[in-house]
């Protein structure tokens, strides 16, 4: 049977960002036809939603642009490689194949109307904001001490020393702005699933009332609160591989957060109560959202998608 809003219904309007896990887990095999199937999954967790409500998704791209900077490192006497705000651009293809796949095979099983529709989406960030003097977002491959000196001389290239050998760095600026906006808002108008923002969008900036392509990873959260806020959602709901937000995870003491205020969640951020590559950064979108007008933000389980968008589980961030 298929699910439709009533004829005069006011539509909820949300942004889902997807996580990692939602084209590739831990232990999965990168191949295509696995993320196919993982991003079945995810659609098929959310497809009443879809249904019933104004949905818009982003997800991100960690493993797919980090292949795509592998092969351009094995094929590097070739044809050259492409910067790295190209191949997020890239990516931002690949996983639209895939997710597009994926929600027509759901749309055809439970007799959705509504059609999906990718847009290669960009982020401007400002020039001067300071992760371009301080990368810290490590990319690509493993160098050894040799290779690394030469991707430091005939690149310019900021490298970290990890347990393994040494990596490339990159800025991770803040997004301003999501280009494709206007877009975005036109498709949802027109009864389409936007699936957009990527990775975070392509990182650009203003030049000369132009808008140029930097090196830089974008953090996808942070991205889609930006969107949110920007087409004025009602809801932002981050979608990952953990039941709820946690204080001290993975200690003795750590503890389930089934509701934080933006005062609550200040503080626990400034405590360092969250994992700085992990968590934080969504808790920080998702009280943003709040702090910009949006009326909830939850983080919860994308398997249990339905119950953390109704507010049955998961994590609601709230003003008071």
């Amino acid at each position: 049977m298929l699910l439709v809003a009533l004829p005069g219904e006011l539509l909820v309007k949300i942004v889902i960002a997807f996580g990692g896990n939602a084209l590739l887990e831990t232990t999965d095999s990168r191949d295509y036809a696995t993320q196919v199937k993982r991003a079945y999954r995810a659609f098929d967790a959310i497809w009443k939603i879809i249904s019933m409500e104004d949905v818009v998704i982003t997800h991100g791209n960690g493993p797919q642009v980090g292949d795509i900077l592998l092969r351009n490192q094995i094929s590097d006497s070739l044809p050259p490689p492409m910067p790295l705000d190209t191949c997020g651009a890239m990516s931002q293809g690949l996983i639209g194949q895939i997710m597009l796949e994926a929600y027509e095979r759901v749309r055809n099983e439970k007799g959705i109307s509504k059609e999906a529709v990718v847009t290669v989406t960009r982020s401007i960030v400002d020039p001067e904001d300071k992760a371009f003097l301080e990368p810290t977002k490590p990319v690509g491959a493993v160098f050894s001490d040799e290779k690394a000196r030469e991707l430091v001389n005939n690149n310019g290239w900021k490298m970290s020393k990890t347990e393994k050998g040494w990596r490339r760095v990159v800025p991770s600026p803040f997004p301003m702005e999501i280009v494709e906006r206007n877009v975005i808002l036109s498709q949802l108008r027109s009864g389409f699933l936007p699936i957009c923002t990527g990775g975070g969008g392509i990182p650009v900036i203003r030049k000369n009332k132009t808008l140029l392509g930097v090196e830089a990873v974008i953090d996808k959260d942070l991205a889609s609160s930006v969107l949110a806020s920007s087409i004025e959602a009602d809801k932002l709901a981050i979608l990952t591989d953990v039941k709820n937000v946690f204080i001290n995870f993975g200690k003795p003491d750590q503890k389930a957060l089934s509701q934080i205020t933006m005062e609550e969640g200040k503080d626990y951020l400034s405590k360092g109560f969250f994992g700085k590559g992990s968590m934080e950064p969504k808790v920080r979108a998702a009280l943003r959202f709040i702090e910009k007008g949006g009326k909830e933000a939850v983080i919860g389980s994308l398997s249990d998608a339905l119950n953390v968008l109704s507010g049955k589980s998961g994590t609601r961030f709230v003003k008071s």
